[in-house]
């Protein structure tokens, strides 16, 4: 890798400052970007070496140019990468900040810099969705090696850990739904990871409705009690209440007319009002065409007046349900 440093021409000092006698900073910056340019390693040039210079322009680094040699450090950091930095980088800035004289002044873009590596290192570990004891020990001792307090290094694995994790959940609830198989790549990552996520309240709730909502349009459906007898040949897929309704005319008026209220059933075959006036029992595989709503479904046979089964409340599931069963049931 080429070296962040150049060779400098040395600046002739000011009027001023030769008048008042003031330490030459600029030339002395000049003549240790130079030192470090020429070595074959930055990080091997000697205090010694940097305080002779020093000693020939009257004054110090951290004295008379604290920034321009906490600039040159940083163009250190900035060449190293990553990986760089977690393989001895860290070591290799230390040795730099002794040899300038700033040790105490840059320790903290050493940390800095260090766990910025040390969270990219561990998303490159856990590419393979696979974290096990010796992966551990490994990202460990290098962060050890980097000067990393033993917390803040369970803290750097435990954030990537969890963005992998947050990933995944994302990736799954794109479309909307949670399917088995991607619940089971969830907790199969999470015990890989030995991931202990806090889930928000707002991301569990997604998840659960993206599980029903696969569960209804595309898996298994769940049987649940119902109000009613049914043939053993048939599965209660919804119960609710509400009322069964069709639409009537009267010379030029138009209105609707209701049987009263009563249970509303769905099954894997059938759509059932019972209760009111009227009872009515149609078979999801006569059924033509239909319009759903939020509070319920109007239905249109091949003969006969449109019939609306309309719940008392607003349902996020009954429509759903309705549609996944008609189509189950017409195959």
């Amino acid at each position: 890798m080429a070296s962040p440093f150049q060779i400098v021409p040395l600046p002739e000092q000011g009027f001023f400052g030769r008048l008042f006698g003031r330490a030459n900073s600029e030339a002395l910056i000049a003549e240790v970007e130079t030192l470090l340019a020429q070595a074959d390693d930055w990080a091997t040039v000697p205090r010694d070496a940097v305080a002779a210079l020093e000693a020939k322009y009257g004054g110090t680094l951290a004295g008379d140019a604290r920034n321009e040699a906490v600039l040159l450090f940083c163009r250190a950091a900035d060449n190293l990468t990553p990986q760089q930095m977690v393989e001895g980088g860290a070591d290799r800035l230390r040795s730099l900040g002794a040899a300038l004289g700033i040790a105490a002044d840059t320790e903290t873009i050493v940390q800095g810099r260090a766990r910025r590596a040390l969270g990219e290192a561990a998303q490159i570990l856990i590419a393979d969705d696979e974290l096990s004891d010796a992966d551990r020990a490994a990202f460990t001792a290098a962060a050890e090696a980097c000067g990393v307090a033993p917390d803040a290094v369970a803290a750097i694995l435990a954030d990537a850990v969890t963005a992998r994790m947050k990933d995944e959940i994302a990736a799954s609830l794109a479309d909307g739904k949670l399917t088995a198989d991607e619940e089971a790549k969830i907790e199969q990552l999470g015990h890989a990871l030995s991931a202990r996520l806090e889930i928000d309240a707002p991301t569990q709730d997604a998840l659960i409705r993206a599980r029903r909502l696969w569960q209804v349009e595309d898996g298994p459906l769940e049987a649940v009690a119902s109000p009613i007898d049914l043939p053993k040949t048939e599965t209660c897929l919804f119960a609710g209440y509400g009322q069964a309704q069709e639409p009537r005319s009267r010379g030029s008026k138009h209105f609707t007319h209701s049987y009263g209220a009563g249970d509303i059933v769905l099954t894997s075959k059938r759509l059932i009002f019972n209760g009111g006036v009227k009872n009515f029992a149609i078979r999801l595989n006569t059924i033509v065409d239909y319009d759903i709503f939020d509070d319920g479904v109007e239905v249109r046979r091949a003969t006969g007046k449109p019939l609306t089964f309309a719940l008392n409340a607003k349902d996020d599931w009954f429509a759903r349900l309705f549609v996944r069963a008609r189509r189950d049931a017409a195959a």
